[in-house]
């Protein structure tokens, strides 16, 4: 694992930041948008630019037939089925409870880490962490999941899947993926654009139903430009050099972001009920993805004959 610079930490926050923001404006876009047209528009956008990014780079797709594997599982684990999953959440559940939700995605992470990667195993610390991140999520879904609340129920389970493909995903590119972290951005990009466009094209959703106004626009463009296309490019160089565990820490910061920005920007609540379910997740995520201090006893060795100690 490569040692970790002060680039890569500040990758880490942008791309937290990025993510943390997607939530409040998918919520957005799904107020004029379809979620397969919303998803497809911002994997349209990112597809071009980091593509563009890669030729302008000299590089290019690879021929063989295992890149495409990888380009395919990262593509619609990664991207096209987790985007989808959220934004179809996103229409009945707010943005601050959606991004609270995806705080789950690094108790799977540190599970699938730990059984898959030899370098990341469960420790006392991970155990605790995905129990209490588990018990955090369940404090935050509450009553809900018995009382069988319909759309809000079925929206929350499809935030939760995709914390799970994610948590897939980066395993999979832990483990098994070795191409070039800008090589695979635009590989999976494509595959998940191409997905994603015979999902719209299967729907039966008609061009003139499409909604072309600023709103809708611009939440394409901000999704497609910072929430994938950058975020992706960031996501792919960090993986290999933090580790998948390590990087799902960015749900560390991800869940406060989104509930933050969801408050400020949309008036969402911040309840009690979801501020307690933070703390938790928060506090087990960090549990499960740090190390403990250790203590380092320096045993006295006596100084050379002729010397004495300096104090």
């Amino acid at each position: 694992m490569h040692k970790t610079s002060p680039i890569d930490i500040l990758l880490w926050l942008v791309l937290a930041a990025m993510w943390s923001s997607s939530y409040a404006v998918i919520k957005i876009g799904v107020a004029t948008l379809d979620p397969a047209v919303l998803v497809f528009g911002r994997l349209l956008v990112g597809s071009v630019i980091i593509y563009s990014v890669m030729r302008w780079r000299g590089l290019k797709l690879s021929r063989d037939p295992a890149a495409w594997l990888s380009y395919a599982v990262t593509g619609i684990l990664g991207s096209a089925a987790p985007f989808l999953l959220i934004t179809h959440g996103e229409q009945s559940v707010d943005s601050a409870l959606a991004s609270i939700l995806m705080g789950a995605s690094p108790v799977v992470t540190l599970v699938l880490a730990a059984w898959l990667i030899p370098q990341e195993r469960l420790t006392l610390r991970t155990v605790t962490g995905i129990i209490g991140g588990l018990s955090g999520v369940a404090v935050l879904v509450g009553p809900t999941a018995l009382s069988g609340l319909g759309a809000q129920l079925g929206g929350q389970l499809a935030i939760l899947g995709a914390t799970v493909c994610y948590a897939v995903s980066t395993v999979y590119i832990r483990r098994a993926v070795t191409r070039p972290p800008l090589e695979m951005a635009a590989g999976s990009m494509l595959v998940a654009t191409l997905i994603m466009g015979c999902v719209v094209a299967v729907s039966g959703i008609q061009p003139d139903q499409i909604d072309l106004g600023a709103a809708s626009l611009g939440t394409v463009l901000y999704l497609g430009l910072f929430s994938t296309a950058c975020a992706n490019l960031i996501y792919f160089h960090l993986v290999p050099r933090l580790g998948a565990t390590r990087m799902s820490q960015v749900n560390f910061a991800v869940p406060v972001g989104g509930a933050l920005l969801g408050f400020t920007l949309l008036g969402e609540a911040l309840t009690a009920q979801r501020l307690i379910a933070l703390a938790i997740i928060m506090l087990s995520i960090y549990l499960g993805t740090s190390k403990p201090r250790q203590r380092i006893i320096e045993a006295e060795i006596p100084p050379p004959a002729g010397r004495h100690p300096q104090h």
